[in-house]
């Protein structure tokens, strides 16, 4: 099956409100999707494949084999890690959109598990992997649409931490993570993947971890960032700008739902700090 046909075949699907898959065998369908999960037409990437595969899955077309050999296929080196070593610029997509089905994989499995709980480690260790590794940070992309990595594979993050099968040790590899990947300083973050990370974040929040043990990787961070200011790179500016955006719609988030007043006090000093050159303290 060509782009040409899956686009054919799950306008119809679209259209008929997800009601009339139509005569192509669904795992024919299937493989499709995932062959063209990356496609550069944004119609049929964005607008068909992810909405059209959705429900699939959230409408239970699936038995439970075939949605754990779904999650294999997203997380193997032609889907979640496509070309991730490689100056290809269309493989974002490929590598973004497959973050977003198992977002939609891991939701379904919090409402009827299907995945063992070993498994869930697993898919633990190769997101964290994912996450380190992606620097193809673009957002939309003219003619192409979204990319948009770190937002959906924060959609997929938050998903894993509200996974019952999560170890708790795991959150905080998780929080670090996060922490970790906005300071990222190759690109600037400029459509909001900072708010789109903090809901993971809150999430870990809300599963009981405590921020205490995240201070001295913040305090880190703001001594970095003040030591680093005047060096004449561009660097240690994109870091600031990426990881004070983040700490500031964290802060923000939790001031509105009026959680983790301590942790709150902390972000808010580590912001004055990182900012203390414009503050002539």
């Amino acid at each position: 099956m060509n782009e040409a046909e899956l686009k054919s075949i799950l306008s119809q699907y679209k259209e008929s409100n997800f009601q009339q898959l139509g005569p192509v065998p669904l795992p024919t369908l299937v493989k499709a999707m995932l062959d063209y999960i990356g496609s550069t037409d944004p119609e049929l990437r964005d607008s068909l494949i992810y909405p059209c595969f959705t429900n699939l899955i959230i409408n239970g077309h699936f038995p439970p084999p075939e949605l754990n050999r779904i999650v294999t296929v997203c997380l193997d080196d032609h889907h979640l890690f496509y070309k991730i070593n490689e100056p290809d610029e269309d493989a974002v997509f490929t590598r973004s959109f497959s973050s977003l089905i198992l977002a939609v994989l891991l939701f379904v499995n919090r409402q009827k598990p299907f995945i063992a709980d070993e498994e869930i480690d697993q898919i633990t260790n190769k997101m964290i992997h994912y996450v380190k590794k992606e620097e193809d940070v673009r957002g939309f992309v003219e003619v192409k649409g979204w990319a948009h990595s770190i937002a959906h594979i924060a959609d997929a993050l938050d998903e894993l931490v509200k996974q019952p099968q999560l170890k708790e040790s795991r959150l905080e590899d998780i929080a670090l993570l996060i922490l970790d990947k906005m300071c990222f300083d190759k690109a600037y973050f400029l459509f909001e993947e900072d708010e789109r990370m903090v809901v993971p974040f809150i999430s870990l929040l809300e599963r009981g971890m405590n921020p205490l043990f995240l201070y001295e990787k913040i305090d880190k961070i703001v001594m970095e960032l003040q030591q680093n200011y005047s060096q004449h790179s561009s660097k240690p500016f994109i870091q600031r700008n990426n990881i004070k955006q983040f700490l500031r719609s964290l802060l923000l988030h939790l001031e509105v739902i009026g959680k983790k007043e301590e942790f709150r006090e902390h972000l808010k000093n580590a912001l004055i700090a990182i900012n203390q050159p414009y503050y002539n303290l």
